[in-house]
């Protein structure tokens, strides 16, 4: 063990000096790279053991410590041991608030510190106040909190709505407690915010005051005509209507929808697919194309098309979760978190294994073979495929029912094209292929026609499936007509529907 530690500092203190040359400047002694074998320590409340950990440094280095840390020794040589310690944290004899504070180890310059974040548990509500609903949505992030006597407006499946008495102030909690529209609760917690600003509540406790109450909603805001450009800085009660798509609501003449964030199972969203709904709820932020909110009531006006097959890959979360999976298209992010189909694993079984388990099949080629290995991505949550040299497909699960004659299917989907990091983006073309035992047709999907260097966007696909039989036995295919080339040739695939319109 010895020997492997020895190494170890050898090998980061070389790693130093080939960055960093000599440090030895004339007037200073100090070291121009200084590195720390740990990010963060974390300490009891009380009697809390000291820790130890490395300083890797080429020359001399000082610390700057807050007055509860004590660092020993304070100032070193090259790469040594140090011992970190904290005072107990108690104020008038009982735990103080939890306390964190940074030790910087450092070197001659800006660029030569190395940051330990030093964290010491206490009481986390000692001092905490009481905030109204208007107080607490502009708190900064972090404030421990106590909100009394709100009102759950709507459920969650991972939480819950809660609003002041007069409908003008909301927040979502983060909580696994039970609760109903209507219960009035007092919340102990944190406050967070969302990707966009809009408070979270992160509960540690959640009490229920009363329970069986009524709730009356504000007057939602209409944004069915301006859901391409609608946002806003607050939850604000917004309306929407459209068809529903499994936990979305497709709003005609626009690429965007309208998502419902965590629906919990029992609003049995399945039996609405298909029928033209009004959507009321709290928005939840955007993600162009998609607008999130959370359900809170809805009016369905019957069916408006028959859905045959649907797949938004929101179900595939968990794995997104468990991979880190990114959102390339609607970041723009180039470097977003691509996860291979194997890698992410739920409870033993890989988000490849559960697609396969639902009836798909992939297909993957290179220039010397049909049987390529893996080049489908995970993303958070839908598809990627391909990379340079290697293209991809996708083969959908069969129907579980017979497409009327009468009818007139068509097959839609979101994609869009990879860019390269040059700013090209890959020539893509994608094709529908329907096979039924030996019969086969092909059908065309429309070019993109992005321009080299445009920011990446989904593109809503609709391929009339016109003079083909649609059953059970039917084999439907998504590939390029790119295949089996050297080229880069990628692409995001996301909410596929088969459906036809009920005049």
């Amino acid at each position: 063990m010895k020997l492997l530690k020895y190494t170890y500092r050898t090998l980061i203190l070389v790693a130093l000096l080939v960055t960093f040359g000599s440090c030895e400047e004339e007037g200073s002694s100090l070291s121009r790279a200084v590195l720390a074998s740990a990010s963060s320590l974390n300490f009891e409340g009380t009697s809390s053991a000291p820790q130890t950990i490395t300083v890797y440094a080429d020359a001399d280095w000082v610390t700057e410590v807050p007055e509860w840390i004590t660092v020993t020794p304070a100032t070193g040589t090259g790469v040594m041991d140090v011992t970190i310690s904290v005072t107990d944290n108690l104020r008038g004899g009982a735990l103080d608030n939890p306390r964190k504070a940074v030790v910087v180890f450092k070197g001659e310059t800006l660029d030569s510190r190395a940051e330990v974040l030093v964290m010491q548990a206490g009481d986390k509500y000692r001092d905490v106040k009481d905030y109204t609903m208007q107080e607490f949505v502009a708190l900064p992030n972090e404030t421990v909190v106590s909100v009394p006597n709100v009102t759950v407006m709507a459920v969650t499946s991972n939480g819950f709505i809660i609003s002041d008495n007069q409908n003008v102030h909301n927040a979502y909690v983060l909580s696994s407690t039970s609760v109903n529209v209507g219960d009035v609760v007092s919340i102990m917690g944190d406050r967070l915010s969302n990707t966009q600003g809009l408070a979270i509540l992160q509960a540690d406790d959640v009490e229920i005051n009363s329970t069986g109450g009524t709730v009356t909603y504000p007057e939602a805001e209409d944004i069915t005509d301006k859901v391409g450009s609608f946002t806003a800085n607050s939850r604000k009660y917004i309306a929407v209507s459209g068809i529903m798509n499994g936990s979305n609501v497709s709003v005609a003449g626009t690429n965007f929808t309208v998502s419902i964030t965590d629906a919990p199972s029992s609003l049995n969203l399945e039996a609405l697919n298909g029928h033209r709904v009004v959507l009321m709820g709290y928005f939840d932020g955007l993600a162009a194309p998609v607008i999130k909110i959370m359900f809170a009531e809805i009016i369905d006006n019957g069916i408006a098309k028959d859905i045959y097959f649907f797949e938004d890959f929101e179900w595939l979360d968990p794995w997104s979760v468990a991979g880190g999976a990114g959102q390339t298209v609607e970041t723009d992010n180039l470097s977003a978190t691509s996860p291979q189909l194997p890698t992410p694993k739920v409870d033993g079984v890989s988000a490849l294994d559960a697609l396969l388990a639902k009836g798909y099949a992939f297909l993957r080629v290179t220039p010397t073979t049909t049987n390529a290995t893996e080049c489908i991505y995970l993303q958070q949550n839908y598809l990627k495929f391909g990379k340079t040299g290697f293209q991809a497909g996708i083969i959908l699960p069969r129907l579980t029912t017979e497409v009327p004659s009468s009818a007139n299917p068509v097959i839609a989907f979101d994609w869009c094209p990879m860019r390269q990091g040059s700013g090209v983006i890959d020539p893509v073309n994608l094709i529908v292929i329907v096979k039924n035992g030996s019969d086969e047709v092909t059908f065309t999907v429309p070019v993109a026609g992005f321009e080299n260097g445009r920011r990446l966007e989904w593109i809503r696909a609709e391929v009339p499936l016109t003079g083909v039989t649609l059953n059970e036995e039917t084999v439907i295919t998504i590939r390029q007509t790119n295949w089996q080339l050297k080229t880069a040739n990628r692409y995001f695939l996301d909410n596929i529907e088969i459906s036809s319109i009920i005049n």
